[in-house]
């Protein structure tokens, strides 16, 4: 079964990801626009966003984003490979694939200094001293496919349920620019799919000891 519902999220995502580009506010959280004039997709087919969620050891709301997102060359070559699988004319390694279920998030000061993410990205940036990286990436995530209200499909990838957490980031914490979907566990590793930046002006996702950061990426697929 799960591997009808690996092939139906990758049969949903490969069709596009169009963004909707909004900022609630929660608690005191301040009004932003998580936006760039590139970074913005739109199709005819499908529409989707990401958003993030930081809670204080409380369990209060301390931060609340969402924006577009991007799908990547090497996502489409690889959803393409996993569904046609074209034996000995392939695009993509899915050797160590278990579908694109990982969630993964990274603090390079990098990721803030570019202007956006961009479709021939293969992992989260490493800044050249070494200093920020992928940081944290989830247990596998089956994805909720459902049929959406007013026709089409939802699907709904989140590890709401058991969030990033952080334990030894020391006083200052650190700031987490970027997030990406993989097809494996191992940090830095696998097939990137699909990425959000967050931009500059934004100045990254604060997080300190005892925070949790949930990332939850939507995507509906229009009939």
């Amino acid at each position: 079964m799960k591997k009808y519902t690996t092939l139906a999220l990758i049969g949903a995502i490969v069709a596009g990801v169009a963004g909707l580009i909004s900022i609630d506010a929660i608690s005191a959280t301040s009004l932003v626009t998580m936006q760039g004039a590139s970074d913005f997709h739109e199709s005819g087919l499908m529409i989707g966003h990401v958003t993030y969620e930081v809670r204080g050891a409380d369990g209060e709301v301390k931060h609340y984003l969402q924006g577009d997102n991007l799908i990547t060359k090497q996502g489409t070559d690889c959803a393409a490979q996993a569904i046609f699988n074209n034996e000995g004319n392939e695009v993509c390694d899915l050797t160590e694939s278990a579908g694109f279920g990982y969630i993964a998030i990274g603090n390079s000061t990098d990721a803030l200094e570019a202007a956006l993410a961009s479709p021939d990205d293969l992992a989260l940036d490493v800044d050249i001293l070494g200093t920020g990286r992928e940081i944290k990436r989830s247990d596998f995530i089956d994805a909720d496919i459902t049929a959406n209200v007013g026709g089409g499909t939802k699907v709904l990838i989140s590890n709401s349920v058991s969030p990033f957490t952080f334990t030894d980031l020391g006083p200052d914490g650190t700031k987490v620019t970027q997030s990406g979907l993989f097809d494996t566990d191992t940090v830095e590793t696998g097939n990137m799919f699909s990425i959000r930046d967050i931009p500059d002006s934004l100045g990254g996702i604060e997080v300190f000891n005892s925070d949790t950061l949930a990332v939850t990426w939507t995507i509906t697929l229009k009939e």
